[in-house]
């Protein structure tokens, strides 16, 4: 039973105690009411005035008997004495009348015959007057003597009633007495039975309490503990924090808050409305109307604000972002708003957005951003029927420039000839640099526009720079090509093909001038030779003719094997012996587009062969920047690896940093989309395209594979010692693995391993070896 209804019992048993005592007293005291009237009013009357009429019978008794009183005397002796009988016997019945429903038959009798005898000695007394006669004294002292016995009888009976009323009065207050103290000690102990275990569960509460309160008050100091903490977290934090009550007043504002939005520090916060709060800033926001409707605005109180960025007059953004608080019972308690200062965070991305699509020498449009604006011009150009033209030149003989004066010199030119043709260029016209010495341009054309005019002015400007290096004066010439849309091409492909050969049409004109492109001058050498591997790759991907070779990846502390790098070699069909290298048909590939088929073949192999030999080391697998523009590539590698039943984390994609920065965005999606499918990312010739590594921190990559220009003469290179040991902190600080490539001797390994560097990879610890002689090392058959 619980301690509640044990209370209850214990309250219900008082409540029936006191009534069954209240019920017994009222019943004892209405029997000893009746009782003492009884005695009261009926025996003690009855008994006195009997006594008086027995004093007075016996009185007259003796006045007969003696008859020593004259006649008169004795007459007015008898008139007083019938007077008493006469008020004595009314008493006596008028008492008798009253309680004449309890009296007993005895008294009722006596009281009868007492009542007649006495009327005949009334009659007597009243009537006798001569004493002498012996008769008339013997009939009365007859009469008085019968009456005075029975009046004798009354009241021995009333007595004998008054003293058996007293017996009952005390048997009744012990019979009472009895019950009620048996009634006390059944309560008290039925109340025992309830209140014992009610007192241990008393005493179990009062200690339950105390723990209770004990660890109360340890809460309460863990909690101020961490309300500490949290304040002390809050005001380190450079994240503005600012938390409102249900009506809109600060309760908590941090320091960082108070100083992105520059208020006065002596100012108090606390307890002022957020309304007025913001009107006292509205003239900082640069888009005042728009900020006056989202900053510390909500439309759902209820609801998480969005992400919400707000333009100071002083140059800074903060972004403005916040949720609902709420308690237990989702009932509100307030809002709790963040401000985060991203003022350089903009600054980088608009710097990272400059670099993924300028040219970092000359600062132009980079290829990537050319052949976008390219896309687009031919398909806006063919809802409209118009036309444009393509050009294409580099610097004759700037070869020879870079070889003998270095590559300082060279691009000092690129950017000299960058800054003269972009004086010529109009606004409406791009202008990129897509590769070593080439350059490219697009120009809309009108109807009457001279297509020669432009490429004229090129080959004019270039000649016309004077260049001095080294006490030599040097005059640059260009080479130009041009084709027109939609004579030319109607596709990307197509048009920068037509221009390039028309290029080489111009070189083969004698350099320093320019050529359209002319199909029917498409046999050049070059064009041959380009046709001519477009056909060959084409085959090698029909007929099986390229091959996989690997080159292990080596833990640097214990020598041991941590991966394969797989690698594709062309087989010649026409000398068979003979293995293609990849630097000879790659750049054809990639501006054939075939690169993206050589990519899913290299893929599709490797996927297959770790299914085939389970225990086969992990596969890095590189991947050309053309694949970033096939979105559908994740899904293809995700779906290769669910249908050859391949764990994801068994392959390893590498990225080229150069084509991965120069698309950012597309390079986070498509990161983003491998790393969803399981397998893990590495960014291949890391430090050879940027000054800055600030993009690292947008890319969620795992691994970090250092060109191998840094490893070249690593121990003779002090410059180079000083890049890598830049990139190991870098690396170290963003928590990412990596590997250095081309170590080919101990002194270089020994050095990477002194500066941190995990992994290594080169001619030093094996070389690249078909698939065959790869799983016989493995030792797998």
């Amino acid at each position: 039973m619980s301690i509640l209804n044990r209370v209850y019992v214990l309250n219900g048993l008082l409540i029936i105690s006191v009534a069954l005592f209240a019920v017994i007293l009222v019943k004892h005291m209405w029997a000893q009411q009746s009782l003492y009237d009884k005695i009261n009013y009926l025996h003690l009357p009855t008994i006195s005035y009997t006594d008086k009429l027995i004093a007075t019978l016996q009185k007259i008794r003796y006045t007969i008997k003696y008859n020593t009183i004259n006649s008169e005397a004795i007459v007015g002796i008898y008139d007083n004495a019938v007077y008493s009988i006469e008020s004595y016997i009314s008493v006596i019945n008028d008492v008798a009348y009253q309680f004449s429903d309890t009296a007993d038959t005895a008294t009722e009798h006596t009281l009868l015959r007492l009542q007649e005898e006495i009327a005949l000695l009334e009659a007597a007394l009243l009537n006798d007057t001569d004493l002498d006669n012996i008769v008339q004294y013997e009939y009365l002292s007859t009469l008085v003597l019968s009456t005075l016995v029975r009046a004798e009888q009354l009241n021995r009976l009333h007595k004998n009633a008054n003293e058996n009323l007293h017996d009952q009065l005390v048997d009744d207050d012990k019979e009472h007495v009895d019950l009620l103290i048996k009634l006390t000690f059944f309560i008290l102990l039925f109340g025992g039975v309830l209140i014992l275990p009610l007192l241990g569960s008393i005493r179990d509460m009062v200690g339950s309490l105390q723990n209770s309160e004990q660890r109360q008050r340890k809460l309460k100091e863990s909690a101020e503990l961490e309300r500490s903490r949290m304040r002390a977290l809050l005001s380190a934090m450079s994240i503005g924090v600012l938390f409102e009550d249900k009506k809109k007043r600060i309760a908590f504002a941090n320091p960082a808050f108070i100083q992105l939005w520059a208020i006065d520090t002596n100012k108090p916060l606390i307890g002022l409305n957020v309304d007025d709060l913001l009107k006292q800033f509205l003239h900082r926001f640069v888009c005042l109307e728009q900020c006056s409707q989202h900053v510390l605005q909500v439309i759902d109180r209820y609801e998480v604000s969005e992400r919400f960025e707000i333009d100071f007059d002083d140059g800074r953004t903060l972004t403005q972002f916040s949720f609902p608080v709420l308690d237990t019972d989702e009932s509100l308690l307030g809002r709790l708003w963040m401000y985060e200062d991203i003022t350089h965070e903009r600054k980088t991305a608009q710097q990272l957005l400059y670099l993924a699509e300028h040219d970092p020498v000359t600062g132009l449009y980079n290829r990537h951003r050319f052949q976008k604006q390219l896309t687009f011009m031919i398909n806006a150009y063919q809802r409209n029927s118009n036309r444009f033209a393509l050009l294409y030149f580099d610097l004759d003989e700037f070869k020879f420039i870079n070889d003998t004066f270095g590559h300082g010199v060279g691009d000092s030119v690129l950017l000299r000839t960058a800054n003269e043709i972009s004086v010529l260029v109009r606004g409406i016209e791009m202008f990129a640099r897509v590769g070593g010495d080439e350059f490219a341009l697009i120009a809309a054309l009108g109807q009457s526009d001279d297509v020669s005019a432009l490429p004229v002015r090129i080959i004019s400007k270039i000649a016309s720079i004077p260049f001095r290096f080294r006490n030599t004066n040097l005059r640059l010439t260009a080479s130009v090509g041009v084709a027109i849309f939609p004579e030319h091409g109607n596709t990307v492909e197509d048009l920068i093909a037509h221009a390039d050969t028309a290029m080489y049409q111009a070189k083969n004109h004698g350099k320093n001038t320019w050529s359209i492109y002319d199909p029917g001058r498409s046999n050049s050498v070059q064009m041959v030779n380009r046709m001519n591997w477009s056909r060959r790759i084409g085959q090698a991907l029909e007929g099986g003719h390229f091959e996989l070779h690997f080159q292990g990846v080596h833990h640097i502390d214990t020598r041991k094997l941590s991966h394969f790098e797989v690698l594709i070699r062309m087989r010649d069909t026409v000398d068979p012996e003979n293995l293609i290298m990849p630097g000879a048909f790659i750049p054809f590939a990639e501006k054939n587009a075939q690169i993206v088929e050589i990519d899913r073949w290299v893929l599709d192999h490797s996927i297959a062969l770790l299914a085939l030999y389970p225990e086969l080391p992990t596969l890095a697998v590189n991947i050309s920047g053309r694949s970033f523009d096939e979105p559908s590539l994740p899904d293809y590698i995700s779906g290769k690896l669910n249908h050859y039943g391949v764990i994801p984390t068994r392959l390893i994609i590498e990225l080229t940093e150069t084509e991965t920065v120069s698309d950012l965005h597309d390079a986070q999606r498509f990161i983003e989309a491998i790393n969803q499918a399981g397998c893990r990312i590495c960014l291949d010739d890391f430090g050879s395209g940027f000054s800055t590594f600030t993009y690292l921190k947008y890319l969620n990559v795992e691994i970090l594979k250092i060109d191998g220009e840094f490893i070249r003469d690593l121990p003779n290179n002090h410059e180079n010692q000083i890049f890598v040991k830049a990139m190991v902190n870098i690396a170290q600080g963003l928590e990412k693995l990596l590997v250095a490539e081309f170590v080919e001797d101990a002194e270089t390994l020994q050095l990477l391993q002194d500066f941190g560097v995990q992994f290594a990879q080169g001619y030093y610890l094996d070389r690249p070896v078909g698939q065959e002689d790869m799983l016989q090392q493995q030792g797998i058959t």
